[in-house]
Order: structure tokens, then sequence, then C-alpha cells
């Protein structure tokens, strides 16, 4: 993988071998009243709160409905599309996956839409999990979009780093604390996230922690910074720790696991500018200054993380690397013509 990195990025940019960035605002941009946008969900991934902000920003904060589908609330979407339609709101059609049986209905409103008549500022919005059952016309007359959790330790740091506004950053009554701990949250909330690729050696159980989880951690962070005299670190490892991710976890060992790594990261000690998050010398959280700063010092980060930085040993990328490469190999084998591999397939006239 490394030597695949490096070639893409000499011959066609160091950019090309970095995740972009999910432009959702592009995609609004390109959308019509007739042509839906559609969120390919993936596991870890939400993009629900990205809508949000994006209509309040453009002052339709108010107009967005949002519908998550399933049993029973196939009337309600088709009433919220025709409404939609008429006043120029925002539709939100949920988890599409879980409601097959309507599917087919969606398919031929879509058809029997005349955009001329349709309110220029109406939008729909659609998200699915990969499903067969989704109407193959829709999917191909949409803008689709997918918001894949950024792979690697500095990836995601730069994915949390970029949603944070400066506003929000700056915000706090205990500034360096707020700094800091907010780092050291960010550090935990990738550190747990990356141990997945490593299996049953990462954890017992995949667990499908999200965005969600993070913001509601920080906020209730910022909160406690606020409103207590000094920081409450117990309080604050049992909320983060035991409710806000453990509560997915289910296996005994991963609610062990999850809890000893949060300590080592929301501690007194991380407030020290000399306190390492890891073994490696590289990863702590970076003095207190502006925004800019921590994010220069990510960075700084190295692209491709040791498992040390996960309390693991170096071997445990052995089987996480020959998974990775055999996947690689077997989709670039999917895209090859049939014709490629020779002797199996028919002789062109």
């Amino acid at each position: 993988m490394q030597a695949i990195k490096a070639f893409v990025g000499a011959e066609l940019g160091a950019k090309f071998t970095e995740s972009p960035p999910f432009d959702l605002e592009g995609a609004a941009n390109d959308s019509t009243p007739g042509t839906p946008v559609i969120f390919v969900l993936s596991p870890g991934a939400d993009p629900i709160a990205d809508l949000i902000a994006l209509a309040q920003a453009r002052g339709m904060g108010e107009r967005i409905k949002i519908l998550s589908l399933g049993q029973g609330q196939g009337p309600i979407a088709q009433r919220l599309l025709s409404q939609g339609q008429q006043t120029g709101d925002w539709v939100c059609l949920q988890n599409c996956h879980l409601s097959a049986s309507w599917m087919p209905e969606l398919e031929k409103l879509q058809e029997l839409q005349d955009e001329n008549s349709m309110h220029p500022e109406y939008r729909l919005w659609l998200t699915s999990m990969p499903t067969p059952v989704f109407p193959v016309p829709v999917l191909q007359s949409g803008i689709k979009l997918t918001n894949e959790p950024p792979r690697g330790l500095k990836a995601n740091l730069k994915r949390t780093y970029a949603d944070i506004s400066e506003e929000d950053y700056e915000s706090c009554t205990k500034p360096r604390e707020y700094k800091k701990m907010l780092f050291a949250l960010s550090y935990f909330h990738a550190a747990i996230i990356e141990r997945r690729k490593y299996g049953a050696i990462g954890w017992n159980i995949q667990y499908q922690w999200m965005t969600s989880d993070f913001e509601t951690s920080r906020r209730q962070l910022k909160m406690y910074l606020d409103e207590q005299d000094q920081v409450p670190y117990a309080a604050l490892n049992y909320v983060v720790a035991a409710a806000n991710y453990g509560g997915r976890v289910t296996d005994d060992k991963d609610v062990r696991l999850i809890g000893a790594m949060l300590k080592k990261y929301f501690c007194p000690e991380v407030m020290q500018d000399s306190y390492r998050l890891s073994k490696l010398d590289a990863y702590y959280a970076p003095p207190e200054g502006a925004l800019a700063d921590v994010r220069a010092y990510i960075e700084t980060l190295p692209q491709d993380e040791d498992p040390e930085v996960f309390g693991l040993h170096p071997n445990a990328n052995i089987a996480y690397e020959v998974a990775t490469v055999g996947l690689l190999a077997d989709t670039v084998l999917m895209m090859q013509p049939r014709l490629a591999g020779g002797g199996g397939g028919l002789t062109p006239e």
C-alpha cells in the first residue's frame, strides 16, 4: 500500500493520496428541484448534521423536513414530497433501504414529477445504505455522495478540526483546559475508530461510533468546564467512556478497554505540554493557542501511523495489511474487462 501511495503521489500529486473533503455545498449548487441528492451511507458516517447546518446557512433551517422511512411512513413521505414541491421546502427521507415496499412508489413519484411546475427552492435529499431495492432510475438521475469516515489517525483529526469553528474553539471560560481536553477527546475519538481496522486485535466487536458521539461529548466537555471550578476528570471519564461512546459497547472486555484508553487522555497530566498521548513522541496535546496552530500541528503527523499509537504491537499491522492488499487486488481485478484475463472469455469476432 505504501508503494501504491508513493506511485500515485509521484504521478498525479500528493493530494490524490488523501481523501477529498466532504463537499455538500458543491452538491447543493449542482442540484435542481428535479434532481435528488443521494447520500450513500457507510458505517460511522451520518450526513444529517451537515445537511441541517447547510440548510441553516442558506436560510432553510425552518423549511427542512426530515423523515426516517420505515413501516407505515410511505404516505407521510408522499405528503411531504407533494407539499415541498409546492412550498419550496427541503425534504430529507432517511434510510431508504429500510422501506423496500415503498421504493417503487418513490420511483413512480420521481418519474411523474414536472420540474416546470415545482418551486425552484425545492430539494429532495435521500439517504440509504447500499441495497438492491433502491430504484435504479432514481439513482441514475440523482447526485450521489458518500461521506466515509477518514482513514488514519491524522485524517480523522483533520476532519474533526475542520468541522470546529473559531467561535466554538474560543468560547469556553477555561480556554487552556478546554483546548487541551478537546484535543485529547479528538485523539480518543480517532484512536478507538482506527483500532477497528485491526479486527479482533482492536475490538472484540466492530462498534459503529459516529460523529454525533464526538459532538455530544464535546458539548458536555464545554458545559462541565464552564460550570465547575475544577476540571471534573472522573465525571468526564464516566460520561464519555461509559455513557456516550460506551452506550454502544456490549463486550465486557471492550468496556474495560475503552475506559482505560480515555483515562490516559482525560487526566491532569494532559495539561502539561510535555505529556505524550502514546509511546511515540509525535503525539501530544499541542500548547494552548489559535485553532490554526492546532491544524498546522496535525499536518505534521505521520500519514501512516504505527500500531503503537493505539497501544498495539507493531505486528498488529501484518493481518491488517494482508487483508487490505487482498481487497485492493480483488477490486482491481473486478474492474478489468472480462477479456483482459485471457483464456476465460469469448473471442471477439
